[in-house]
């Protein structure tokens, strides 16, 4: 199952694909199909309420949650979408080149993230460093930081229900 969030940045057709992972469950442990990729990374996200927007230039980010919860954050279209991720969800998301993203962790215990990651190109040191908000969505941004775990809405931006999937 895939789902599609359309994306038209710098004139290019990009989608965000949220893609619900497929694999074997034993009952012990969950065993999932793999992604292509040229790296895999896993990374411990620590709580954060002033999460930090990000864009790769050669990049496709692909993320899964293995442990916790988190929202990623999508700007596009001048708005931010709020995608939430849980560990029970299995839920994959590929985020192509160009998009501005960010990931923030509610609770008080980290999440852990697998990025399977697609390179493009060579790697940009500037795509690590943060990017400036937009100055008339500065409003919108604070609303998001400010959103406790339990609230579903995103300051009148739209949230991507994967609650349900798993």
């Amino acid at each position: 199952m895939i789902c599609r969030i359309n994306a038209n940045i710098m004139a290019n057709q990009q989608s965000i694909e949220i893609i619900r992972c497929s694999g074997l469950d034993t009952g012990i442990a969950f065993l999932s199909d793999p992604l292509i990729s040229h790296e895999t990374l896993v990374a411990d996200v620590t709580p954060n309420r002033h999460a930090e927007l990000f864009c790769h230039r050669h990049q496709t980010d692909q993320l899964m949650v293995l442990s916790g919860s988190l929202d990623l954050v999508i700007l596009q279209n001048r708005q931010f979408q709020l995608i939430r991720l849980k560990q029970k969800d299995r839920t994959w998301v590929r985020i192509p080149p160009r998009i501005p993203h960010a990931a923030i962790v509610r609770g008080d215990q980290a999440a852990t993230v697998v990025n399977a990651v697609l390179r493009h190109g060579p790697v940009d040191p500037r795509d690590y460093q943060p990017r400036p908000i937009p100055r008339a969505l500065i409003p919108q941004w604070q609303a998001l930081q400010s959103l406790d775990a339990a609230n579903r809405s995103c300051a009148g931006a739209p949230v991507h229900p994967t609650a349900g999937w798993g």
